[in-house]
């Protein structure tokens, strides 16, 4: 399980982060939700997680559809360089949710994408996630006082990641992948109503076990390589925040953080050699401002693009998407 330490750590996160976000004349005096708040509809924001569902029964859907074009690499001392052969992917990403009960609902997010470059190119499924979030509190019709949703759950590894053509075709990880997740909302009013939300959330994924490989793999390995290896401990945490600029239209904006620990590998090669090798820890930073365009409460449509603002042993990139939320 997550260490002690590791969890402190997020819970100071959170608490900092929220801190930052909310003002203290809000907290100490919560307000009831006013007729702006109420009456705002928000779509996204593009990459920052929703609270388990208001209601037993309602059915959330929101296909993405999302076009991601490399455009270099960031190596160890954060400098970035351009790379050959860069890699481009269109990826369909369908959020599917459920509410279980008035706090309880089930997530599952399934991915389909084509990746090409200039010699190749895959189509293949991604690795499977599937949580259970439970909403503490519902705050969601009242400014300043946050809702928070926890959320537990794993990712199932039906991406192919060994036995590959080419590095180009991997698609998952291999491994079962727990996660552990909180996320708070807060919703806003403004002088001149304008309602704004925020949402700040941070999740630890952690392997539940080693992944044997062989051959071409995600992991660097090459033709007739047998092994085993123990992907490493990620993290992710962001702030994302919607501004209206009236019922239907809002301005939206996302900052994300993410952070993973380097893979162990231990293997031997085609001729029998031996080897250990270790992965590289990596961490990336990105921006992903969008425009919302809401026809109610229930259907909304997103687009902007999300692109690296730094990194550190990841690639560079810039991915423009779009995506439909209904709620049925």
């Amino acid at each position: 399980m997550i260490s002690r330490s590791v969890r402190m750590r997020w819970i100071c996160c959170f608490g900092v982060l929220l801190a930052a976000i909310t003002p203290r004349a809000v907290l100490a005096q919560v307000v009831p939700g006013d007729a702006a708040v109420q009456a705002q509809w928000f779509t996204g924001s593009l990459e920052a997680p929703s609270p388990a569902l208001p209601k037993e029964g309602i059915l959330a859907i929101e296909p993405y559809v999302i076009y991601t074009n490399n455009t270099g690499a960031y190596d160890d001392g954060m400098r970035h360089y351009p790379v050959s052969n860069d890699v481009s992917q269109v990826e369909s990403v369908t959020v599917l949710k459920y509410g279980i009960t008035d706090r309880l609902s089930v997530e599952a997010l399934p991915t389909f994408s084509r990746s090409w470059n200039d010699e190749t190119s895959f189509i293949g499924f991604g690795d499977l996630p599937v949580e259970l979030e439970y909403r503490f509190n519902d705050e969601n019709n009242r400014t300043g006082a946050p809702s928070v949703t926890a959320a537990l759950g794993i990712s199932l590894p039906i991406g192919q990641y060994q036995r590959l053509r080419t590095p180009l075709s991997g698609q998952g990880s291999g491994a079962y992948l727990l996660k552990e997740g909180l996320l708070f909302q807060s919703l806003f009013d403004t002088p001149d109503h304008h309602p704004m939300r925020f949402r700040v959330y941070g999740a630890v994924f952690e392997p539940l076990g080693d992944v044997s490989v062989e051959g071409i793999s995600v992991y660097g390995t090459t033709f007739g390589t047998r092994g085993h290896v123990s992907p490493g401990l990620s993290e992710q945490a962001g702030i994302g925040g919607g501004y209206a600029i009236d019922q239907r239209w809002v301005l939206a904006l996302d900052l994300v953080g993410n952070h993973a620990a380097g893979y162990d590998l231990h293997g031997s090669t085609a001729t029998s050699s031996s080897f250990h090798a270790i992965g590289a820890n990596s961490s990336s930073v990105s921006l992903a401002p969008a425009v919302e365009y809401n026809w109610s409460g229930n259907m909304g449509v997103i687009f902007g693009v999300e692109f690296s603002a730094a990194g550190r042993n990841t690639s560079s990139y810039v991915a423009p998407q779009v995506a439909l939320s209904m709620a049925f």
